[in-house]
């Protein structure tokens, strides 16, 4: 498999579906755990359905 092929389709972290590369956007915002800034979180997301447009806006992995 090259690396081409392996990247074809990526997971939403919005809705937790398989998806074409080309239906999946990410979204780089800042990550506070705890009010700290502990780096940058990269948010893929559904770029052709507005649950996953709207849910990546205020997903983060620090919450709980």
């Amino acid at each position: 498999m090259t690396t081409m092929e392996a990247f074809k389709t990526w997971k939403c972290h919005i809705c937790g579906e398989e998806r074409p590369d080309e239906r999946i956007s990410v979204l780089s915002k800042p990550l506070f755990v705890g009010g700290q800034r502990l780096g940058v979180q990269n948010i893929r997301y559904c770029n052709d359905r507005p649950a996953c447009i709207e849910g990546v806006q205020t997903f983060s992995f620090g919450k709980k």
